[in-house]
């Protein structure tokens, strides 16, 4: 059976100059593209926030109505152009003071329709927490967009982390995580691709 292509879009949230997520999320995007079940047609793609300076959102309306508003060539609008070409979502964070980065917020905030009704998965990582609880702040963050946040996430506790020479988790803890964090991201994607086009009809 052929399967509907989809195509995902891995999130990377931290712009520091030294941060490990650069290479989380290339982690994350090796597991989302990989040869798990139900994996053909899937095509996926690193968004770094450093490469979108998005300003922060200061409209006099809410984002349903400033969407459409945006300067064709702003940031903004390639933003909004980029999130609605897109099927579903990874978001890679780390935690900052129990919380996930303002940046973020901001590129989750400035746009809505182009978030509804697709599904999105975590990789948070940091201290004892294991980024757990940006992941929870997220959740309810994303619902309120409409997305879909799978069950599934993973949660990388720096604090001993064992690494390979590209700074991927080397334990078989966190290759079983990623693996089922991608298996049931792409199913819903699938699933959530095909209502939005019966939706549509």
């Amino acid at each position: 059976m052929e399967h509907e292509p989809v195509s995902i879009g891995v999130i990377l949230a931290s712009v520091r100059a030294q941060r490990r997520g650069e290479a989380f999320a290339r982690w994350a995007l090796d597991k989302v593209a990989g040869s798990g079940p139900g994996r053909p047609g899937v095509t996926v793609e690193l968004l770094d926030l450093r490469d979108w300076p998005i300003p922060p959102f200061d409209h006099l309306a809410s984002a349903v109505v400033a969407e459409k508003s945006y300067a064709p060539a702003s940031v903004a609008a390639r933003w909004a152009q980029k999130i609605a070409a897109l099927d579903g979502f990874v978001i890679v964070t780390p935690e900052y003071n129990q919380g996930y980065p303002g940046q973020l917020k901001n590129a989750l905030d400035q746009i809505y329709a182009p978030w509804n009704y697709k599904p999105v998965a975590f990789v948070a990582y940091g201290g004892g927490a294991s980024g757990t609880r940006a992941t929870q702040q997220l959740r309810q963050v994303v619902i309120e967009l409409r997305m879909i946040p799978v069950r599934d996430d993973v949660g990388i506790r720096l604090a001993g982390l064992t690494t390979d020479e590209r700074g991927w988790p080397t334990e078989d803890f966190y290759a079983k995580r990623g693996d089922a964090m991608a298996n049931e991201l792409v199913w819903w994607t699938r699933a959530a691709k095909d209502v939005r086009a019966r939706r549509s009809r």
